[in-house]
């Protein structure tokens, strides 16, 4: 039987109404009920009558009531018991994510599970889905695209591929369109890259076909090459918000194509009862 039963039983017990026990559970009056009714099912018992749109528990109730709170207080101690003991979190991240975002989750982390050591792999999003498939890593923060069905993916926030060029670039036309980006030279990826990222799959696709001038590995090489009027750069809005901001690149914008993708907290499926995944998945959450 799912614990969160007897919580929201409890709950209805001790806010005297199914209305009050969601808002106490931060959920909804339908989702309560529907909590209750399963939990009258497993037992095959009556647990409330209403009368007078008031809640009385029945004998049922009442000694469903004792076990319950014995129960919870049990759970709670376990819960205290064992989150007090030092416990190694492995957290992954793609490399955008690592540089821009991961610290602020970490601190996170840290502030709210003080007893928790941190394991941290940053890879290419590929490379983080292997290792959560294979239980190497226990949560990663990722932008790239998952393949797998064995992995629960949750959206933290938005993102954005975009273009950007030097803010003085001299640009003899006007760039309104996609197919524009032929007439710019291109900071590229590493030739051969198996893990390109959507923007440069589609615009490979649309056959457009932009002349790469300057390869690098390094995000900050690739930003100082674009400063420096190389040429233009696909990166990821997030990595490229500072520099917009002080005006030493600028963005590129088409009437014909955005990328947009989100930023993703995911976790292997076998990993959803996972009492301590919970609890890393709830700091995150915090941090938003």
């Amino acid at each position: 039987m799912n614990i969160k039963l007897l919580e929201a039983f409890l709950a209805v017990i001790d806010n005297k109404t199914m209305a009050s026990a969601a808002n106490k559970l931060f959920t909804t009056q339908p989702n309560i009920s529907l909590m209750i009714k399963d939990l009258e099912n497993h037992y095959s018992a009556r647990l409330f009558n209403r009368v007078s749109n008031k809640l009385y528990l029945t004998p049922e109730g009442i000694k469903l009531e004792k076990y319950a709170r014995k129960i919870m207080a049990d759970f709670k101690e376990m819960n205290e018991a064992m989150f007090s003991q030092n416990k190694t979190v492995r957290i992954g991240s793609s490399v955008t994510v690592g540089q821009y975002l991961l610290n602020d989750y970490l601190e996170s982390l840290k502030s709210l599970m003080p007893n928790v050591d941190l394991e941290v792999e940053i890879n290419n999003t590929a490379e983080i889905e292997n290792l959560i498939l294979n239980n190497r890593i226990d949560v990663a923060i990722v932008e790239g695209k998952i393949n797998s069905k064995n992995i629960v993916e949750v959206e933290i926030l938005q993102d954005e591929l975009i273009a950007v060029i030097s803010y003085d670039y001299p640009l003899n036309k006007s760039i309104n369109k996609l197919s524009d980006l032929e007439q710019l030279p291109w900071i590229s990826r590493e030739e051969g890259s198996r893990h390109r990222n959507q923007f440069e799959i589609e615009m490979n696709e649309m056959k457009i076909y932009p002349q790469v001038v300057f390869r690098a590995t390094n995000l900050e090489t690739v930003m100082q090459a674009v400063e420096n009027k190389y040429g233009f750069t696909i990166i990821s809005k997030i990595a490229a918000d500072e520099a917009i901001k002080t005006q030493r690149l600028k963005q590129l914008n088409f009437e014909d194509y955005s990328c947009t993708r989100s930023i993703r907290y995911i976790y292997n499926k076998n990993q959803k009862d996972n009492v301590f995944i919970s609890k890393i998945l709830d700091c995150i959450n915090n941090k938003l």
